[in-house]
């Protein structure tokens, strides 16, 4: 199960990277978290739906931003990715080209029930019992 929940981690970013948010979600709960750092907790929702509104909102900001996976770390029920981030903001046309976030993704049953985002890669590893 571990390595499936990898590939649904890698699956997701995919689709994000496409812009397919449709396939984007297809493996969330019904009830997913959507949790950023404290920073930017105020974009915290829950479901798919209210994610989806995120992303849109993203893509009004920012162009061609894309998320570069660097490491999968499999912790069972946990995966942590991470991630590079690529883009231009639309009105300033600043790159992006940095390590932002990263993620840890949460499953039961082999649905995304939550995906967490932590500023430092340490952090996250530490969220999956990692060092």
């Amino acid at each position: 199960m571990s390595q499936e929940n990898v590939d649904k981690a890698r699956d997701f970013i995919d689709a994000y990277n496409r812009r397919d948010f449709d396939a984007a979600v297809e493996s969330f709960d019904p009830e997913i978290e959507w949790v950023l750092p404290p920073r930017q907790s105020f974009d915290s929702c829950q479901g798919p739906d209210e994610i989806k509104r995120f992303w849109n909102g993203i893509d009004e900001t920012f162009e061609e931003l894309r998320l570069e996976p660097q490491e999968f770390v499999d912790a069972g029920d946990k995966v942590a990715t991470r991630l590079r981030h690529h883009g231009r903001g639309r009105r300033s046309g600043a790159e992006i080209n940095e390590e932002l976030y990263h993620q840890v993704v949460t499953f039961q049953a082999g649905r995304m029930v939550r995906i967490e985002y932590f500023g430092e890669w340490s952090e996250a590893l530490e969220a999956v019992g990692r060092s």
